[in-house]
């Protein structure tokens, strides 16, 4: 198995060993695969190429099942697990669309989620949120220091739990975070344990909710956003892109290339 120290070294390329190992590809979306908000060519030609290398692709994201439904029916991509380990869209082997909900979200969840959202009425809600089915997400740019603080301690008085991304506050009912949900829908799904993970994953962030996912996969690459705020970071990544979103991405795919193709 490789072997990490999360020191967050500059990422300058696997080695042969890391690069004959990966077969399964676990990655954030948001300025991991998009940057500033986009999908750029140069992001969705290393999708292409991970597809056509014939790594498996599985999405790890906070983003609305509204989005992830876009995801998996547009990218080229195995699976999606959305609004932070709440749901998985993946292919079924009859062609369609196969749709699961992890049963660690909190039955009282709905009532939860509206109670909190009367009571969070006048801060600023994420664009999709109409797409989302299970979380909440507000939008963190738009959040002063004042609400954060007040906002997480609604979030631990109304018994949600907080995750933070670059672009979102969201607030999940249940007890599961990316890195439980991961393990869990990969074996139900595809029966791929834990240590299959490990020894032949990687995995792909950029801020404070992948951590759970730096800490577990031994090979995990951040992209330039963690190195701007590694002080903030408890697990750092293995290695980290010279790019912000896409183009570390992109840096990633290109290194996992066979070395003569």
């Amino acid at each position: 198995m490789i072997e990490t120290n999360g020191r967050g070294i500059p990422f300058q390329g696997f080695s042969e060993e890391e690069r004959n190992a990966v077969e399964i590809v676990v990655t954030d979306v948001d300025d991991t695969i998009t940057k500033n908000g986009k999908l750029y060519p140069n992001a969705l030609q290393s999708l292409w190429k991970l597809k056509r290398m014939g790594k498996m692709i599985v999405l790890l994201t906070g983003g609305s099942a509204g989005w992830s439904d876009v995801y998996i029916r547009q990218w080229p991509v195995d699976a999606v697990i959305a609004e932070g380990g709440a749901l998985i869209l993946a292919h079924g082997k009859d062609g369609g669309i196969v749709y699961r909900f992890n049963p660690m979200i909190d039955p009282m969840f709905q009532k939860k989620k509206e109670n909190l959202m009367k009571l969070t009425a006048g801060l600023q809600l994420s664009s999709d949120q109409y797409a989302r089915l299970y979380d909440i997400a507000y939008d963190k740019k738009q959040l002063s220091k004042e609400e954060t603080r007040t906002l997480k301690g609604m979030v631990q008085a109304s018994g949600g739990q907080w995750h933070e991304s670059s672009i979102h506050i969201n607030v999940s009912f249940g007890n599961f975070n990316k890195r439980s949900s991961l393990v869990f829908f990969m074996d139900t799904l595809f029966s791929i344990k834990g240590d299959k993970l490990r020894d032949n994953g990687i995995y792909l962030g950029d801020s404070l909710n992948d951590e759970y996912l730096f800490s577990f996969m031994p090979l995990s690459v951040g992209m330039r956003s963690v190195e701007d705020n590694r002080a903030s970071f408890t697990f750092l990544p293995k290695y980290i892109t010279s790019g912000y979103g896409g183009d570390g991405f992109s840096e990633v795919v290109r290194s996992l290339e066979p070395v003569n193709s």
